[in-house]
């Protein structure tokens, strides 16, 4: 809605400055930014989906039956990625965001924070369950087990991949409608399951993720730094 359209702006610069722009590999990418919104929106460089303004948490969860309405048109790229409204891109984001297969960012409260139990859908019976999902790392010489939970504000990868993704993911969501449930994190529990069982080709470390406030009391207390 409205009250979005400033943090788009500075977005919208951002990937206009930021992304697959490095001078080194800038000529070597077509890029095309899509919006989806419910309002009119002038002097953007891209595609508009004219969209309805709905409740929350419906516009979060309900992004993949948006975005696949649009599937024909998806089709035409090699590599989709989807980036929260208000994030504000300050640094290149390249290659590195590409692989065989999709691409998730670490949620930097879970990443930062080893002691910290991230959000799992913990009703047995919502299709997004997963038991506790991470990896085995080496850190200083010793081995420990590195939870994974990934944030929903950026996403992708492969466009057969991510369509594939969405596609079940727009089924469990609707399954739980079903049983007149909503997971614990909307789309980002169901995102976080189907990694689960199809982990991502590229996992971006927190970075890509970070907050921008610098409220003491709550990040620096409780993430650390």
């Amino acid at each position: 809605n409205a009250n979005y359209w400033p943090f788009a702006q500075e977005m919208l610069w951002g990937l206009d400055t930021f992304f697959l722009k490095h001078p080194s590999i800038r000529d070597n990418y077509e890029t095309e930014f899509m919006i989806w919104s419910d309002m009119p929106i002038e002097s953007f460089k891209g595609k508009v989906f004219p969209t309805e303004s709905i409740e929350w948490p419906m516009p979060t969860l309900m992004r993949y039956h948006l975005f696949l309405q649009q599937e024909e048109y998806l089709q035409n790229f090699d590599f989709i990625f989807y980036i929260d409204v208000d994030m504000r891109i300050t640094d290149w984001i390249g290659e590195e965001i590409m692989g065989n297969g999709l691409t998730a960012a670490q949620h930097p409260m879970y990443a930062l924070r080893r002691n910290l139990q991230p959000p799992y859908e913990p009703n047995y019976e919502s299709s997004a369950y997963i038991p506790r999902p991470g990896r085995i790392i080496e850190e200083d010489g010793k081995k420990r087990f590195e939870p994974l939970y990934y944030a929903g504000g950026f996403q992708g990868g492969k466009t057969e991949d991510f369509i594939k993704a969405m596609k079940v993911m727009r089924k469990r969501i609707d399954d739980d409608f079903g049983k007149n449930y909503i997971a614990i994190w909307n789309d980002e529990t169901h995102f976080n399951r189907y990694l689960f069982e199809n982990p991502p080709a590229v996992v971006l470390n927190p970075s890509y993720i970070y907050p921008d406030s610098l409220i003491a009391n709550y990040y620096v207390k409780i993430w650390g730094r």
